[in-house]
């Protein structure tokens, strides 16, 4: 089976504070990781380093068997799902996912053939033309995810994504999430705070407290230990 991520021992120190204590895991190519525990445990600061938005105080990353030690966020195989989707209201929802493709430097009739494969691929057909504000939340986090899957990451990270939605919708959109993940295929490293979020999406989900890793299994396994 194909390792798409590859942490090892990894630490990140503010000053005296250790923000993540030697952590260590392997996800496995089309596989759903969660990462669960209380806010300030190092979930985020976990995610960051991944993405590469924060350099490791100790340890190694390796995406698809590459070490990322020096490598710029954007010159990464990973996409960052915020949990403020950041979508830009002044375009539409194609040109929302077409973003990436065209600052990539991909032009003319194949990325719109890439978007509209792609909204089908999210259950948005035909929502090409709509204006951001027209979308409930659940398609603007659909329209978000898109955008980060056409550039076609190893790795899918996201960072409490369902956090601003509301109770009902959030309810809704596990499922949804979960079955997208298996229809595009991709790996997704997903964090949170929601014990029902990482029991119902996860294929393996990470227990996560005072910036280690206290537990690490399926959802079946670790609710009955």
């Amino acid at each position: 089976m194909q390792i798409d991520l590859s942490v090892k021992e990894i630490s990140k120190k503010f000053g005296n504070f250790t923000a993540v204590d030697k952590v260590s895991f392997d996800v496995e190519s089309g596989k759903f990781f969660s990462i669960l525990g209380p806010s300030g445990c190092g979930k985020t600061t976990l995610l960051r380093m991944i993405a590469g938005f924060y350099e490791p105080s100790h340890g190694t990353i390796e995406i698809r068997g590459k070490s990322m030690a020096g490598v710029e966020p954007n010159k990464r195989p990973v996409n960052l799902v915020f949990q403020h989707l950041a979508l830009f209201p002044m375009m539409d929802v194609k040109e929302n996912i077409a973003f990436g493709l065209k600052r990539r430097g991909e032009k003319g009739a194949s990325v719109y053939a890439k978007v509209n494969d792609l909204l089908e691929r999210v259950g948005l057909p035909g929502y090409g033309d709509k204006k951001i504000n027209q979308l409930s939340g659940g398609q603007k986090q659909r329209v978000a995810i898109a955008r980060c899957l056409i550039l076609e990451p190893a790795v899918l990270l996201l960072d409490e994504p369902l956090g601003a939605l509301d109770l009902k919708l959030r309810e809704h959109m596990k499922v949804e999430l979960k079955k997208l993940q298996v229809e595009v295929g991709t790996t997704f490293v997903y964090i949170t705070h929601d014990q029902s979020e990482a029991m119902v999406m996860s294929d393996y989900v990470a227990v996560m407290n005072s910036g280690k890793f206290e537990q690490l299994d399926t959802p079946q396994k670790l609710y009955a230990n």
